[in-house]
């Protein structure tokens, strides 16, 4: 296992404005953990909360509040790390907060299925899977992603009537649930009963997601992931298909 420290976040959002596919952070980056090899910062994970923290936790545990839990907004590894680094920082942290913050319950993450990716990092460190809602994105004629809070932010209440002015696509697709638990056993299986949502070791792969896109001439639905942009190592656009 990864041995982890508190690290800066400001240092943690530059290695993933590096190395993550999005350079965008939620609004609530309150504690990074890391780990240093002898190239420096190997790999960082942001903990905190997204836009509605309480209501976020509250529609899966109903019995928990904010400081009961962490999101998990970013992770992040050098890209020539082994592959099973992530999964190892992952288990780091989960290793950190029982030490170090023991008040903590649950440490719960989405994986983002419209961008490829069905969890094979939280699966590989045991998490447990909670099911799947439908997002969206949009896409320019380069492939390069506007959040949907990006049209809200600019249009206000016409944000997302205006897509189509903008010769964007509308992407669906889907977010994985994934969890942990950092409390006893008794207390784990008391969230379980109570949880909303059924928490499983069937993970999700990659044959289940599915993308539905409107250009304007009318939607179809597809397996193939559509002409999405991340960033490479070097911050250069990386066309994820």
């Amino acid at each position: 296992m990864i041995a982890v420290e508190t690290i800066a976040i400001a240092d943690a959002k530059a290695l993933c404005r590096t190395y993550h596919y999005s350079n965008i952070f939620p609004p609530h980056c309150c504690l990074a953990l890391g780990f240093y090899d002898a190239q420096g910062l190997g790999g960082a994970a942001i903990w905190g909360w997204g836009v509605r923290p309480k209501h976020t936790i509250q529609r899966l545990f109903p019995s928990l509040d904010t400081p009961d839990y962490w999101e998990l907004c970013r992770l992040c590894c050098r890209e020539e790390l082994p592959r099973n680094t992530e999964s190892q920082l992952l288990s780091g942290c989960v290793d950190w907060f029982r030490k170090n913050q023991p008040d903590k319950q649950v440490l719960f993450t989405w994986a983002d299925g419209i961008r490829g990716k069905p969890g094979y990092i939280y699966q590989a460190a045991n998490w447990l899977y909670g099911g799947f809602i439908n997002t969206e994105i949009y896409l320019t004629d380069d492939g390069e992603p506007v959040h949907p809070r990006l049209l809200n932010s600019r249009f206000g209440s016409r944000g997302k009537a205006v897509w189509r002015g903008l010769n964007l696509r509308r992407v669906r697709g889907r977010q994985f649930r994934y969890c942990t638990f950092l409390c006893g056993h008794r207390r784990r299986k008391q969230l379980l009963r109570e949880s909303t949502v059924r928490w499983t070791s069937r993970y999700p792969k990659h044959d289940d997601l599915i993308w539905k896109i409107d250009a304007g001439e009318g939607s179809r639905e597809t397996r193939n992931p559509p002409g999405l942009r991340g960033r490479g190592s070097s911050g250069s656009p990386l066309l994820i298909v």
